[in-house]
């Protein structure tokens, strides 16, 4: 997936609620969220992987080394809420990323 010079640990998986929309309002400035919108856009511009249907999961779990068994009723739920999970960095000490991604359209679901 992914070099072997990149960083794991800046790695994130992250739930976006109805991602294109979601996407689309925060280019546009529609929508508010706790930090300034130009992180979130950093933030979702460094995707390198998402998925938004069940059957992709287990490839999205495997290709981010988690185990299947203990994350997969967590994300289907999320995806059945609408949910789509990506893969991102963040780098940034400040806002921390949990912080940044705690609210109910963007969810911080753990580090890869």
């Amino acid at each position: 997936m992914f070099g072997k010079g990149k960083n794991d640990e800046a790695r994130y998986i992250v739930a976006v609620k109805n991602y294109n929309e979601t996407l689309k309002s925060l280019k546009e400035g529609d929508i508010s969220f706790p930090y300034s919108r130009d992180i979130y856009l950093k933030l979702l511009e460094t995707q390198s992987m998402k998925v938004d249907n069940l059957r992709e999961l287990k490839k999205f779990i495997k290709a981010n080394k988690k185990v299947v068994k203990e994350v997969i009723h967590y994300w289907e739920g999320l995806i059945t809420e609408g949910y789509t999970l990506v893969n991102v960095e963040y780098n940034e000490k400040t806002p921390a990323i949990d912080h940044l991604c705690s609210n109910d359209t963007i969810k911080f679901v753990c580090q890869v």
